[in-house]
């Protein structure tokens, strides 16, 4: 398994707090990698720092084997990282169609930054584009609803569905089913193991449901105060006894 993206001895301070301490993680092609932890372990920071949106004290990351580490978010998205948040960043006023349609003229305006305006028939593949993803999330019923009268679980939708439309090979999820009801969360693992299953992608995610992290996860890594105390495979951490006490509680093990 080739790696695609390598993160090594990340420190983030802000003034004399750290919130980042000396973490490596990686993540091969093809694989889920979860990152645990408690409120305040520094999760999204770590997010925030591996997508670009904010930069290093120190350490490095690479992507795909180049170092991508003073990059900006949107170049990074360019060379196909995808990143849902907590809450779903969505185009309130426009319609469901209308926001996908805005993140597949965006992807193919970098690509094709000399082809100005979008001919009819290009326009008409855009449109098929984005119909396509809506029914591919579930969302096909909602085309004209404008985002902000959907529910909370069908913006996490269409966020992921702008995602998509981007063409990741690595999507990164923060905390995906934060705020759904227990069917909505099932709903959205089965969505998002559907997705990262038909498009090849590598995934990314942090996540407080240990229901969700075990159902997803071929690694997970578990930070505590912004350091990695643990790092392996999904039965390694759910014996760990640190974890268990910690994070899972005793009972977890069982469970």
């Amino acid at each position: 398994m080739s790696t695609l993206l390598d993160a090594r001895g990340i420190f983030k301070d802000y003034g004399r707090i750290k919130v980042l301490k000396n973490v490596d993680l990686d993540l091969g092609e093809g694989e889920r990698h979860v990152v645990i932890g408690p409120n305040g372990a520094g999760k999204t920071t770590l997010f925030k720092v591996l997508s670009g949106e904010t930069r290093p004290s120190a350490g490095t990351i690479s992507l795909n084997g180049r170092d991508v580490t003073h990059e900006a978010g949107f170049m990074r998205t360019r060379s196909g990282v995808g990143r849902s948040f907590q809450v779903a960043r969505v185009f309130l006023e426009m319609t469901a169609l209308d926001n996908i349609i805005v993140a597949v003229e965006a992807r193919e305006a970098t690509r094709r930054p000399w082809a100005g305006l979008l001919r009819l028939s290009a326009a008409r593949t855009v449109a098929d584009e984005a119909e396509s993803l809506l029914a591919a999330l579930g969302l096909a019923a909602a085309r004209e609803t404008p985002a902000e009268t959907l529910s909370h679980g069908d913006r996490k939708r269409l966020e992921l569905a702008m995602n998509l439309a981007l063409r990741p090979k690595l999507l990164m999820l923060d905390e995906p089913t934060a705020g759904m009801s227990p069917t909505d969360r099932q709903a959205a693992v089965n969505l998002i193991d559907k997705v990262v299953r038909e498009n090849g992608l590598s995934l990314l995610l942090t996540e407080h449901d240990m229901g969700v992290v075990f159902q997803l996860g071929t690694r997970i890594s578990v930070l505590h105060y912004g350091e990695v105390v643990v790092s392996g495979l999904p039965a390694e951490v759910r014996a760990n006894p640190l974890v268990r006490e910690i994070y899972l509680g005793r009972n977890a093990g069982h469970a």
